[in-house]
């Protein structure tokens, strides 16, 4: 990558967008593989110990939209200064990132341990027999919370800059250790037979404690790489270990510009999520085993979409920076393509061996064959899901981020939990009526920002 711009590579757009996408892309995959393999790996306990972890999902996907709406404002920041040949003040924002995250990670690890963790698997009404592992499982991952932070944030800044590989590898040594960690800990001593060769596996049987454990030393590892990549990265956001590090007001504003409507608009989806969450509780344990296999899978179904949105945020911030509009809008039809395209193959495949795919990840046949219906659900409706994060990408580029904020609100609000309430008790469609309520919500979310990104309406207005 150049020390300055990826608008000056020498390639057309399409390479541009192919070179920045697929480090990006393959990221969201690593990530998503290791989230499902932790997943059957907790699985394999049986559907108590993947509700001990489900019933945390959302929580710790609010949590975690703290720490990504605060990567997006430094993004933003960093991504125009860039195109607008400001290397110092890119620089400088990366300092105060620093300083943010430190203290946001601080802060969200205090109250997960001292408030969140004892608390949150009662107030969903979690069955008695999930609620010891799930505050454990909450416990451990809390005290990881400030390198979770380095991790979300520092990636944001680094692909702001233009390097989506540096990412990527932090990423995946971390994925890597979760993997080794969940294969060490969450078993007993087993006896393994692999490739013609036979031997005892060490296994410290810790269940979802030694799942919960493994994640988090991943978090630990990738915080660390990509903080020390800072002060070692070739680009303008290179630091040096002495500098001012304080928060200053002009960055702090307008990075909270753009922050606090991702913030909103996270909080929005997620504690909607934990909501749907209590509701999906109380059709019981199978349900909610279901819907988090659902999840999983849907990880991978919505990968490239992510991957090109992190794409979307640099590309449209760096040429707008640059006041090249028009480079900006052709950069976001070339993703939105290739997007749409690559989605849509997934999801037929997925559509195709739903059924073959949900029992890889539980041995429990009820589990499977409700598995089976709402993944083919999600399937069919996904392409437009990925639209809708598309388009947050774009709009975090562009500066747009209401938009995304009135969908989210309407979307989770209006289109989801009240019919998802509904379908599944009064019409008695159970989790299978959740998920076709949750796959209304996003196709419809998905047509207003196919218009939204049409009318071009998300382009900053010009004087």
């Amino acid at each position: 990558m150049p020390d300055s711009t990826v608008l000056d590579l020498g390639k057309t757009p399409a390479e541009t967008v192919f070179l920045l996408s697929w480090p990006a892309i393959a990221e969201q995959l690593l990530t998503s593989m290791a989230s499902l393999i932790d997943t059957a790996m907790v699985s394999s306990a049986g559907a108590v110990a993947t509700a001990s972890v489900a019933i945390n999902v959302s929580t710790i996907w609010l949590l975690n939209g703290i720490f990504t709406s605060l990567s997006a404002g430094y993004m933003y920041i960093v991504a125009h200064s860039i195109g607008e040949q400001r290397a110092k003040r890119a620089c400088d924002a990366t300092r105060q990132s620093v300083t943010a995250s430190l203290i946001t990670g601080a802060v969200l690890m205090i109250l997960v341990e001292l408030i969140i963790a004892p608390n949150l698997s009662v107030w969903l009404g979690g069955a008695a027999e999930i609620i010891p592992d799930a505050k454990a499982y909450l416990h451990i991952i809390g005290f990881a919370m400030i390198f979770q932070a380095f991790t979300i944030v520092f990636s944001a800044v680094i692909r702001g800059a233009g390097n989506t590989r540096l990412p990527l590898l932090a990423n995946f040594i971390g994925n890597i250790c979760n993997i080794i960690g969940n294969t060490l800990l969450i078993f007993k001593p087993h006896h393994v037979d692999l490739f013609g060769l036979s031997f005892n596996m060490y296994g410290a049987g810790l269940g979802v404690r030694g799942a919960a454990i493994s994640t988090a030393v991943s978090q630990i590892i990738s915080g660390l790489i990509l903080l020390c990549a800072l002060y070692k990265i070739k680009a303008p956001i290179k630091l040096k270990l002495k500098g001012d590090y304080r928060l200053k007001y002009a960055t702090t504003v307008r990075m909270l510009r753009i922050s606090i409507p991702v913030l909103l608009e996270r909080m929005t989806i997620c504690v909607g999520q934990i909501i749907l969450t209590a509701i999906i509780s109380g059709a019981g344990t199978v349900a909610l085993a279901v819907h988090q296999l659902i999840n999983q899978v849907e990880s991978i179904l919505y990968l490239p979409a992510y991957g090109f949105a992190s794409t979307a945020t640099t590309l449209v911030g760096q040429s707008l920076g640059a006041a090249k509009r028009d480079r900006a809008k052709e950069f976001v039809r070339i993703i939105c393509i290739a997007n749409t395209l690559m989605l849509t193959g997934i999801c037929i495949v997925v559509f195709i061996f739903a059924k073959g795919i949900i029992g890889i990840l539980t041995p429990n046949a009820e589990v499977v064959r409700l598995g089976n219906i709402g993944l083919k659900i999600t399937a069919a409706t996904e392409p437009l899901f990925a639209m809708s994060v598309v388009m947050g990408g774009v709009c975090r580029g562009s500066g747009d981020v209401k938009f995304p904020l009135v969908v989210s609100l309407v979307g989770m609000w209006v289109l989801r939990l009240f019919p998802a309430y509904l379908l599944a008790f009064t019409f008695g469609g159970g989790v299978i009526g959740i998920e076709a309520a949750i796959g209304f919500d996003v196709s419809i979310r998905g047509i207003a920002c196919i218009w939204r990104l049409k009318s071009h309406r998300w382009l900053p207005k010009t004087d």
